[in-house]
């Protein structure tokens, strides 16, 4: 049965376009991440008689693996309430819960249901007050106008911001759950971290306990058929107060669960509550969740060292009638962009086929920069990329002038109240470009995108400590990840 839902679902998908399923961003889930999701449920707080909320149904098979999971594990029904808005998914979803029901009571069990053909957010079951067991969601992922759509009015009342409609599916959800009750769900990793998600965790933490998250080494596994590279995870919430641990599972891809790597951390450990951010971290590994407590117990942070961080101001795109690679040397200044940043050092020759010049028109200081040295962040990476931090040293001693510009794909970081020294930059760029600092990073953000926010939230050791590290090093010389390595851990006193 559900292997015939399976087939049906992806017929469903297959003729739709991928124009069509990004509108209501609609990413079906497969059977082995519908039954696993199924299986995070605490089948000890689930009542004999179960009502199930299902958020955004599809082809339904969400429903059914937490459905037959239920009756597994010996309850005696399932009342199952299914929001659908796509009309053209209602005919396979009524055929999928008619299989359902007839599979079941063959098997001396209760199974009936309701499919609404509404809008989940717009529709709230809170607000009719209903309330449920459990429910088994993969929401939709989109951003929506926050001054003109419909969604940026409908939970206000939960949370501020507007990051994406997969947090309204998810705030409405425990809204509508009774006390206990739980949400497994299969979302973005993106709420992890980040400002645009700070209302929607404070919203999480006053109303929910975090207690099991899956990660997936792979990001493009989960909905492999649709080529989503989008860094999902699967998180069990329920309605209570935070407990005082979490568990953490892992495994490479979709389809092989039977081998996750699984541990349990303090909630300390995974969730940060040292600022008002209220970031999530998930280690991948026990190595991982023990380099987040070192690094948590460091002096001081990037914010207490006095660091700030700014994006470059150059956008590129509305700049274009300024901008050129012309090697004017009277009114231009060199644009330094991501692939001018290197590991310890920024490279702009004016020779290479990406490089810029912007040119001095009137109002420029806007887009310009006092040359002076920075250390320069790429803002993006991939996550197979070896590494998610690179820090570059932007020195004015190589790029030379009163005034250098940067893009927006890039950050810089100087201090708020003097020019960094040699010896200082050395030394943040050290521990940048170490491997503790980036694991670290790793674990505090999900997403491939360096974001200034998470940055100004490192823990890091004093001023005095990084100039210490700088010592070992001079701007221009060649250096190994394993001597970065061993200049960083000797200094902090870290232990591989």
């Amino acid at each position: 049965m559900i292997k015939s839902t399976v087939l049906a679902q992806v017929e469903y998908l297959n003729s739709k376009s991928e124009k069509d399923r990004k509108e209501i961003g609609q990413y079906f889930t497969g059977a082995p991440v519908s039954n696993y999701m199924a299986s995070l449920f605490d089948e000890d707080t689930i009542p004999d008689n179960v009502s199930l909320l299902d958020a955004g149904a599809g082809a339904g098979i969400l429903t059914i693996s937490t459905a037959l999971y239920c009756i597994d594990k010996g309850k005696k029904s399932v009342h199952a309430v299914l929001y659908e808005i796509d009309d053209n998914a209602l005919e396979v979803l009524s055929e999928s819960m008619e299989d359902l029901k007839g599979f079941i009571e063959a098997q001396d069990g209760q199974f009936t249901y309701e499919i609404r053909n509404k809008d989940f957010v717009l529709d709230r079951p809170d607000q009719k007050g209903e309330s449920y067991d459990i429910s088994c969601i993969n929401p939709p992922y989109f951003k929506y106008n926050s001054k003109s759509s419909p969604y940026a009015f409908a939970t206000t009342d939960l949370y501020k911001g507007n990051p994406n409609i997969y947090a309204s599916f998810m705030a409405v959800v425990i809204k509508s759950l009774k006390p206990k009750g739980q949400m497994v769900a299969i979302v973005p990793r993106s709420y992890l971290n980040g400002l645009y998600f700070k209302g929607f965790r404070q919203f999480m933490f006053q109303n929910t306990s975090l207690n099991k998250v899956h990660i997936f080494r792979s990001r493009n596994q989960v909905f492999k058929e649709l080529a989503v590279l989008q860094e999902n995870i699967i998180c069990h919430y329920s309605k209570e107060r935070q407990g005082e641990q979490v568990r953490v599972s892992v495994s490479n891809g979709h389809a092989d669960f039977e081998h996750t790597d699984t541990n349990y951390y303090p909630t300390s450990i995974v969730i940060d509550e040292t600022n008002d951010a209220g970031f999530i971290r998930v280690p991948d590994s026990k190595e991982d969740a023990e380099l987040l407590e070192f690094v948590e117990h460091m002096e001081s942070s990037f914010k207490g060292n006095g660091y700030i961080i700014n994006t470059g101001p150059v956008v590129t795109h509305r700049t274009t009638e300024h901008i050129t690679d012309k090697d004017d040397l009277d009114n231009t200044v060199p644009l330094l962009k991501m692939h001018n940043v290197k590991l310890f050092k920024t490279e702009w020759t004016g020779t290479k086929k990406k490089d810029s010049r912007l040119r001095l028109f009137d109002g420029h200081s806007k887009m310009t920069t006092k040359n002076q040295r920075f250390i320069v962040l790429k803002r993006f990476t991939s996550k197979e990329e070896a590494r998610r931090l690179v820090a570059g040293i932007h020195s004015p001693k190589f790029i030379t002038g009163e005034v250098v510009a940067f893009e927006n794909h890039l950050n810089l970081v100087s201090h708020h109240t003097d020019e960094l020294s040699e010896v200082e930059a050395n030394g943040l760029a050290l521990l940048l470009n170490s491997t503790v600092i980036d694991r670290y990073f790793r674990c505090i953000s999900g997403n491939t995108q360096v974001n200034a926010t998470e940055v100004r939230l490192l823990k890091m050791p004093s001023r005095a400590d990084i100039r210490k590290i700088g010592e070992h090093y001079h701007e221009g010389e060649a250096i190994s990840q394993q001597q970065v390595d061993e200049i960083v851990n000797k200094q902090l006193k870290y232990k591989v």
